[in-house]
C-alpha cells in the first residue's frame, strides 16, 4: 500500500496553475467561504498579500515546511519595503472561523490563523525575502480539499476596496455554477466580507461603503458582474441579501482583463464613462427600442426583473440615468414603492414614470 498522502484536487490545481498559468491564483474554496474572526477586518494590503502568499506557495502549501517570496512580489507599485512588516503582523492576528466536527463528531466551529510564523529579512536590495510557514489546521484543510476558485491576479491586485477583494473571491467560486448565489442574513454577509464591529450599521451606509463600491469594480475587472437583493422583515428593516454573480459573455470579459492590466490611473474616471466614452443617453435608449418588435406594447415584467433582453427599454433608461447604480436595485425600489404603477402604465406612459423615478433616484443617491 502506497504511503503517500492523499491530496484533493484544489492542491493539484494549484500545483498545474503555478507551472502553467502564471496568471491565475488558485485559493481553497473553504478559505474563501470561511468568516474572518470575531472582531477582524483585514485591510486592502492585507488581503492582497495574503492571496500573493498562497499563490507562491501554490501546490506546496499543504506541507510543513516553510514558503519563501521575494519582498518585490508583495511591494507591488510600492517603491519600498517599509510597508511589509505592518502587514505580515497584521496577517499573523488574522483568524478564520469555519464550520467542522469535533473529535467526538460533534458540529463545532473551526477557529484558526493561517500563518504559523514569518521571517522577514532586514535587506531593501532586490534579493530580500519573506519566509512564512501555514499553520497546521490551514495545512490540514489545504491537504484535503477538493473544491476552489481561480482568481485573475490582475484583477485581484487592480481593486482598491478590501470589501470588493473578498465579493470578488466568492463570485469566481460561485460564478458559473447552475446556482452562482450566495444568501444570508445581514450578520452573516458583514463576517463573511470583514466588516469590522460597530461600523457601517444602517444598512444604506453598508449598501453604499461595502455593495455599491464592490459593485462597481467588480463589474468593471471581473470575468462576471454582480447583483443584489434585498429582504425586508418587520418594520421594512432589511434583514437578508442575496448575491448573484453572472458570467460575462467573451466580448465583455476580454474587456474586463484589458482593464485590469491598465493602469490603475483614470480607471475610475473610465468607470463612470466621465472621460474616454461619452454615452448618448438619447442613443442608447433608441438602439434598446430598436430591439422591439412593433407589436410589443412596453410593460413592466412580472417577475419585477429588468434587463437588457427582456426590457431593454427600461434596463437602458436605468444604465444611462441610474448615476452609476445597479439597474435591479432602482428596479426593487420602484416595485416597492409603486406597486400599482408598475402593473397599471404601459408604453410611453411606464418609460416616462420609471424615467423620472430612475433620475429621482439618482439626484438623491448621488451617483455610485
Amino acid at each position: 500500500m502506497s504511503d503517500d498522502p492523499v491530496l484533493g484536487r484544489t492542491m493539484k490545481a494549484a500545483s498545474t496553475a503555478s507551472v502553467r498559468d502564471g496568471h491565475a491564483i488558485v485559493k481553497a474554496g473553504e478559505f474563501i467561504e470561511a468568516r474572518f474572526g470575531a472582531g477582524t477586518s483585514p485591510s486592502l494590503a492585507a488581503r492582497k498579500t495574503l492571496a500573493l502568499l498562497i499563490a507562491k506557495a501554490a501546490g506546496e502549501a499543504w506541507q510543513p515546511g516553510s514558503h519563501v517570496i521575494a519582498k518585490r512580489e508583495l511591494r507591488g507599485t510600492h517603491n519600498a519595503n517599509d510597508r511589509i512588516q505592518d502587514t505580515l503582523d497584521e496577517l499573523m492576528d488574522v483568524k478564520f472561523q469555519m464550520p467542522s466536527t469535533s473529535a467526538q463528531g460533534r458540529v463545532a466551529t473551526l477557529t484558526a490563523a493561517l500563518l504559523a510564523w514569518t521571517l522577514n529579512e532586514n535587506a531593501e536590495d532586490g534579493r530580500a525575502t519573506v519566509e512564512w510557514e501555514f499553520t497546521a489546521p490551514a495545512r490540514a484543510i489545504l491537504q484535503g480539499s477538493d473544491y476552489y476558485a481561480r482568481l485573475n491576479r490582475a484583477a485581484l491586485l487592480a481593486f482598491r476596496s478590501k470589501y470588493a477583494i473578498t465579493l470578488y473571491e466568492m463570485g469566481c467560486l460561485l460564478a458559473g455554477r447552475r446556482e452562482p448565489r450566495w444568501s444570508g442574513t445581514i450578520e452573516e454577509l458583514r463576517e463573511r466580507v470583514g466588516v469590522a464591529p460597530k461600523t457601517l450599521l444602517n444598512f444604506s451606509d453598508f449598501r453604499r461603503f461595502v455593495l455599491d463600491l464592490a459593485k462597481a469594480e467588480i463589474d468593471q475587472l471581473a470575468a462576471f458582474t454582480m447583483e443584489w437583493t434585498e429582504k425586508r422583515g418587520a418594520r421594512g428593516k432589511i434583514t437578508h441579501v442575496t448575491l448573484t454573480f453572472t458570467p460575462k459573455d467573451d466580448d465583455a470579459t476580454d474587456a474586463a482583463a484589458d482593464e485590469a492590466g491598465r493602469h490603475s490611473g483614470g480607471r475610475k474616471a473610465r468607470r463612470e464613462g466621465t472621460t474616454e466614452t461619452i454615452v448618448d443617453t438619447a442613443s442608447l435608449i433608441a438602439s434598446a427600442a430598436s430591439k422591439l418588435s412593433i407589436s410589443d406594447t412596453l410593460r413592466w415584467p412580472s417577475d419585477d426583473q429588468i434587463d437588457g433582453f427582456k426590457t431593454p427599454e427600461l434596463h437602458a433608461i436605468g444604465i444611462a440615468l441610474g448615476g452609476g447604480h445597479a439597474v435591479q436595485r432602482l428596479a426593487d425600489q420602484y416595485a416597492r414603492v409603486r406597486p400599482e404603477h408598475r402593473r397599471r402604465l404601459t408604453g410611453d406612459a411606464l418609460k416616462a414614470d420609471w424615467t423620472k423615478w430612475v433620475t429621482g433616484c439618482a439626484s438623491k443617491w448621488g451617483r455610485a
